[in-house]
């Protein structure tokens, strides 16, 4: 009994560490009037960020890059030229994205909920890919291996929430690939020498 209690505590005090160890930044969006609103970003250290908003079918609206570290940010956005309809704000410190849903109409501008994901670990060792990915939206994920010819390995990874797995590439000719795991309308790209 006191090894299972010991081995719990071990794991709890191994998950605090690890959701310690990501960034968290803060996002708030607060509506001024029906086509101007103040965005304010709070990151947990100073660091470089990326900000950008994209209409619902991908067009590219905004987008701010950080030019030096920052530990926060705050802009007043006038929306009143831009179209009524559905957009996400997305804002990406180091591996943690934060997206938030904006609709903008006459009416007023309606901000959503505000939903933190993490980019996939990627890792290659002794032919052996690993990757991990928490996917937040269940969406279904593939994977795709290209070499300087084309791809070389293709697989389907299916829609769990937690994907923990390993690839084993000694049939591979040695060489530079390029990894790239998607999911949904996001490509996260790894590069790797063989």
């Amino acid at each position: 009994m006191k090894t299972i209690k010991f081995l719990t505590t071990v794991l709890a005090l191994a998950i605090v560490a690890v959701a310690s160890a990501v960034e968290k930044p803060k996002m708030d969006i607060v509506p001024l009037s029906e086509d101007r609103a103040v965005v304010s970003i709070l990151n947990g250290g100073e660091a470089l960020f990326e900000l950008s908003i994209r209409a619902k079918d991908g067009e590219l609206v905004y987008y701010k890059e950080s030019a030096s570290p920052a530990l926060t940010y705050q802009k007043i956005f006038d929306f009143k030229n831009i179209e009524d309809g559905d957009y996400s704000m997305d804002l990406r410190v180091n591996d943690t994205r934060l997206v938030r849903d904006i609709n903008i109409s006459s009416k007023g501008i309606v901000v959503g909920e505000s939903k933190m994901r993490i980019d996939p670990y990627f890792g290659f060792a002794n032919n052996v890919l690993k990757l991990t990915y928490l996917n937040f939206d269940n969406e279904k994920l593939s994977l795709n291996i290209y070499d300087e010819s084309g791809l070389v390995y293709a697989s389907k990874l299916g829609q769990d929430f937690n994907v923990a797995t390993g690839f084993d590439l000694s049939a591979l000719d040695a060489g530079r690939y390029e990894v790239i795991l998607t999911s949904g309308n996001n490509d996260f790209l790894f590069s790797l020498e063989k």
